[in-house]
């Protein structure tokens, strides 16, 4: 295995090739953009996950002037001038409704806006999944195409995988009331441990493990496919595929691709109950140099198709499992998706801002190449890699602050605060530095002993 600082890389082509040549190339062409600009953030949740933009914001020279928001401020959020909120309005939306809403807010919202930006010079800067071009008449920065958005739907993205040669499993495709007429396609198509049921985007996104259901056993199918017909009116039903959770994100700059360091997406799973428990995501995990080269190409190959047939621009992530037999993709997430463990070794870092410009081609980031800025990315990372976790606690009396569990060959240290335990240290990392083992050894601890990390066949002691 190779040294955490020592990843393969393949050689530079001629551009910006130096570490510090992109940074400061990047900031550059930020503060020429940013530089005295005001803007008015729509959100769908307001609270310590905006400080990061902004904090970019600020430090590219422009100011937050007001806030749209869903709900909030909550716990953390930064300090804003202006905020309106939808709950003050008695709208109580999902994120999806909210969405739906950006697209036509009403009067009262168009007023507010136009009493603080009579002119209408602010930008407007929304969510990842923000898919309109103007809000209240003011242009929206990195807004979604409808065309990129399309990519998402787990009913089609198995196209995508068949026009490039990436493995996915055995899969159908069938309307909810189909499926729910032919539960037998559980058992045609189930394998060891099942098959999983996900819902298309017809009524919106869903984000995490909303909009899938692992069904271990197929007397329950019937069950899953009810619960997903509120949200979808097409499933997709899989085999599922016992492997390590994982992603592996890229950036689709003018020319070429950056495709990074995959990650370890950490998942939980209860086989008794189908339970699936996202946990977040580890840059330590080291699946090994042919499984890393397996992975990443296959990501190069579907982005080199997603540019071609979508012409995206920016971030993007595949998803999927390392089994024993391989790399097998599950969905293409086209978006700045979360995990990538950039901000973590080079805080002051830009990526939300510098994902939005290639999207909106601001000028001066031309001259970046896909092989420079993946050098800059992996080496950076492979030498700060980081936890992004929390594992919930399933019965209350843990007090917060800092703990420590010990198995006697291994210890995990971590901090519980809100209900919810993260883990700090994993000493010593097993042999290829995953962090599920230990996050199910902490949901034991937290009352929830009945998750195991995946593989479910793996010996992971307490977990398996």
């Amino acid at each position: 295995m190779m040294p955490l600082t020592q990843r393969a890389a393949a050689p530079l082509p001629a551009g910006v090739t130096d570490p510090e040549d992109i940074r400061g190339t990047v900031a550059r062409a930020l503060h020429r953009f940013w530089g005295g600009r005001e803007t008015v953030l729509l959100l769908d949740d307001f609270d310590h996950r905006t400080t990061a933009l902004v904090d970019e914001l600020h430090a590219c020279g422009a100011r937050v002037a007001a806030v749209v928001s869903r709900t909030g401020p909550g716990p953390g959020a930064p300090a804003v001038p202006q905020v309106w909120r939808c709950t003050d309005e008695g709208l109580e939306l999902t994120r999806p409704q909210f969405e739906a809403w950006l697209r036509q807010p009403g009067a009262e919202v168009h007023r507010w806006l136009d009493a603080l930006d009579p002119h209408r010079r602010w930008l407007a800067l929304g969510t990842p999944r923000t898919g309109i071009a103007r809000f209240c008449g003011r242009p929206v920065h990195g807004w979604r195409r409808p065309r990129w958005a399309a990519v998402e739907d787990k009913t089609t993205i198995d196209r995508l995988w068949t026009r490039t040669g990436v493995a996915s499993p055995p899969h159908a495709v069938l309307t909810v009331a189909q499926a729910l007429r032919d539960p037998r396609v559980a058992d045609r198509l189930g394998g060891p441990a099942g098959v999983v049921v996900a819902a298309d985007s017809s009524h919106g996104h869903v984000g995490d493990s909303l909009g899938l259901r692992w069904v271990p056993r197929t007397h329950r199918f019937t069950d899953a496919v009810s619960e997903l017909g509120s949200r979808a009116r097409r499933v997709r039903v899989a085999r599922f595929a016992d492997g390590v959770p994982c992603s592996v994100l890229a950036m689709a700059l003018p020319g070429s691709l950056a495709v990074f360091s995959p990650i370890e997406i950490v998942t939980l799973g209860d086989p008794a109950a189908g339970r699936l428990v996202f946990c977040g995501s580890s840059t330590h995990w080291r699946p090994g140099e042919a499984a890393e080269r397996e992975i990443r190409d296959a990501a190069r190959r579907a982005g080199e198709e997603l540019v071609r047939t979508t012409g995206y621009r920016g971030l993007f992530s595949v998803d999927g499992l390392l089994t024993e037999d391989g790399f097998t993709a599950t969905e293409l997430n086209p978006r700045h998706a979360s995990g990538l463990g950039l901000r973590a070794a080079v805080p002051d870092f830009p990526l939300y801002l510098f994902h939005r410009a290639v999207q909106e081609r601001v000028p001066g980031l031309d001259g970046i190449r896909g092989a420079a800025l993946e050098r800059f990315v992996r080496d950076a990372v492979a030498a700060a890699p980081s936890y992004a976790l929390s594992v919930p606690a399933a019965r209350p009396g843990h007090p917060d602050g800092p703990a420590r569990l010990s198995d006697g060959t291994s210890r995990i240290d971590y901090r519980v605060a809100d209900g919810a335990a993260t883990p700090v240290a994993i000493t010593p990392p097993s042999a290829d530095h995953r962090a599920g083992p230990a996050c199910a050894l902490l949901a034991a601890r937290l009352g929830d002993p009945a998750l195991r990390s995946f593989p479910l066949g793996a010996l992971d002691g307490a977990t398996s």
